[in-house]
């Protein structure tokens, strides 16, 4: 596996736990070339890791299998798993703890567009799964089906996922995602309900999407 992606997954992911989306040895990143994907092994923070604490997983086969590695990965690895064999053309899985998206969805907040971005990179509509709980089969098969055409799922009571066909895209995404509930949590203090907020309408969302200067936007993530 080139060491260039794997790089740029300690850096991004780093950058998870300096904008607090994660506290402590919580998350999980992950990426992938060809038929292995490499992941954060259970119980460290992200700040600590290195390349060599990646651990492997060889998605060749029917059964995925873990090469021999010192580290455990980490305890949502089927969930990521799941997840390249539903989208095989991505290469980077971040799963987040992001507090303005988990604060604002627990209290049965959908979190929806409020500027152009949000749409160009998170897509049309941000999907939400009820709670389930962690580290099961369930929950990663729950996630392999809700991700199927989207870029980012949120987790009820949990966090956020998003996807990337490289890790910079995945990243971007979680970083948006949690700007907009943060953008979305100021309206509501301002205005104290959610009917006076200016969301962007579904006639505004398909006109953005269909902005040729959008389109290259979206191209350039790949």
């Amino acid at each position: 596996m080139r060491v260039d992606i794997k790089s740029q997954l300690i850096y991004y992911s780093k950058k998870l736990q300096q904008k607090n989306f994660v506290i402590g040895p919580g998350g999980n990143t992950s990426c992938k070339i060809e038929d292995r994907i490499a992941i954060k092994p259970s119980g460290l923070e992200f700040e600590e890791l290195k390349i060599s604490d990646l651990v492997e997983i060889d998605l060749s086969s029917e059964n995925p299998s873990l090469l021999p590695h010192k580290f455990r990965p980490s305890s949502e690895y089927l969930m990521h798993v799941k997840i390249y064999q539903m989208r095989p053309e991505i290469s980077c899985i971040i799963h987040a703890h992001p507090p303005y998206v988990i604060g604002l969805t627990a209290c049965d907040i959908e979190i929806k567009h409020l500027f152009p971005d949000g749409v160009v990179y998170l897509g049309e509509k941000i999907p939400l799964i009820d709670y389930c709980t962690p580290c099961t089969t369930k929950l990663a098969e729950l996630v392999q089906t809700n991700i199927k055409h989207h870029h980012v799922l949120i987790l009820k009571n949990h966090g956020a996922i998003t996807i990337g066909e490289n890790v910079k895209s995945a990243y971007l995404r979680m970083e948006l995602l949690e700007n907009l509930a943060y953008i979305q949590w100021i309206a509501l203090n301002l205005k104290g309900n959610l009917n006076q907020i200016n969301f962007l309408s579904k006639e505004n969302i398909e006109e953005i999407l269909n902005l040729e200067s959008e389109k290259y936007r979206q191209d350039i993530l790949k």
